[in-house]
């Protein structure tokens, strides 16, 4: 069956759909013949799209939110069009809303399916839309047109494709979805070997962080808490695209991408994953420590709770302080039992809901419906 996968292609989006389109190339066995398409980049001469206006953006006036989306849905229809022309798709999985705006009238005879990390009402409550509180009260003006186009696309869909419980929810409770057509397909990927760590017992301890946005995934306050009150217990290894400077028990590094052998080496390292992020709508990186058996201690951001079975399989951070912080990783270095109970459980949660190989079969009976 020959299915487009339409990506959206910014920020955690660029690796949902490929490692899917990558896990079906490799098992042709599953009867998906996939296409990937990114609706961004946007062409060139459609700059005009992404540009803000001083002093309304804060406020959601220059309607940037909405006018972005909709451009790079039109970049994503267009290209369907042309691949449909060449060879008719038989289904079409879109990442994320933002990029499946544009096909609320495509063709009936094929399937459509939408993944999404966060619906627009719950962005609406979200920093992401409103950067500044008043925002809110415009977004009944400010959001109207983007409101009425992804509910279109979600009557249009066969199937909507949630990352995450929080996302499900949203869907049949603010927008009224069947759970017939809800199915949770979070982002996924590989087992990696998983080396028999022991707790940190007595010794110094290597903290982990992974965060391209110092500032946004609260690495700068993370920063601070080990300078204050972590650095006697603990190394930290911060692996960013900002720009800091090495210091004694702290090693940055830069340019490493998930997949790479440092970022294997790094994971396998940790004692444990600390995330004091403010602002997600998922957290795609606390599966990559269930995956390696590092315990993560995280804010109460994008879907961590689900994430982290309730902490069951990591810890939280009370505020995203430096006083938060050293208490949580303080907390959460302080008993071994606990610290093996997270890593176990967190890695058979990983294997449970979020390991490719059972993921990519659940999308391919999807797919074919």
């Amino acid at each position: 069956m020959r299915v487009a996968f339409l990506n959206e292609n910014t920020l955690g989006h660029t690796s949902y759909l490929p490692r899917y389109v990558d896990e079906f190339l490799r098992r042709p066995e599953l009867g998906i013949e996939p296409v990937r398409l990114d609706a961004w980049p946007l062409p060139a001469g459609w700059e005009r799209h992404e540009r803000g206006i001083r002093g309304l953006r804060r406020f959601g006036l220059d309607f940037l939110i909405t006018r972005w989306r909709v451009a790079v849905s039109r970049h994503a229809r267009q290209q369907l069009e042309r691949l449909d022309r060449e060879a008719p798709v038989g289904a079409v999985v879109v990442n994320t809303q933002a990029a499946g705006l544009a096909l609320a009238d495509w063709r009936p005879d094929c399937r459509v399916l939408v993944a999404l990390d966060a619906t627009v009402e719950q962005l609406a409550r979200s920093a992401w839309f409103a950067p500044v509180p008043a925002a809110r009260w415009f977004h009944p003006l400010t959001l109207r047109r983007l409101r009425k186009l992804e509910r279109a696309l979600y009557r249009r869909a066969d199937l909507l494709l949630p990352w995450s419980l929080p996302v499900a929810d949203s869907l049949r409770g603010e927008y009224g979805i069947p759970a017939a057509r809800i199915r949770c397909l979070p982002p996924s990927l590989h087992a990696p070997p998983l080396a028999r760590r022991e707790a940190p017992c007595g010794g110094r301890a290597r903290l982990l962080f992974i965060g391209g946005d110092l500032r946004r995934k609260g690495g700068e306050v993370l920063l601070a808490a080990w300078r204050a009150g972590l650095r006697d217990v603990a190394d930290l290894d911060l692996v960013t695209g900002s720009p800091v400077g090495a210091e004694p028990g702290l090693r940055v590094f830069h340019g490493v991408r998930a997949g790479d052998p440092l970022w294997r080496e790094l994971w396998s390292g940790a004692d444990l994953f600390v995330f004091p992020s403010t602002l997600e709508t998922f957290g795609i990186v606390l599966i990559e420590a269930l995956a390696f058996g590092v315990p993560p201690v995280s804010t109460r951001v994008g879907a961590a709770e689900d994430i982290l079975d309730g902490g069951r399989c990591g810890g939280f951070i009370g505020e995203a302080t430096v006083d938060g912080i050293v208490a949580a990783v303080r907390d959460a270095l302080s008993d071994p039992a606990r610290w093996e109970r997270w890593r176990d459980g967190g890695r058979r949660r990983f294997e449970e809901r979020y390991a490719l190989d059972g993921n990519a079969r659940v999308l391919a009976a999807a797919v074919r419906g």
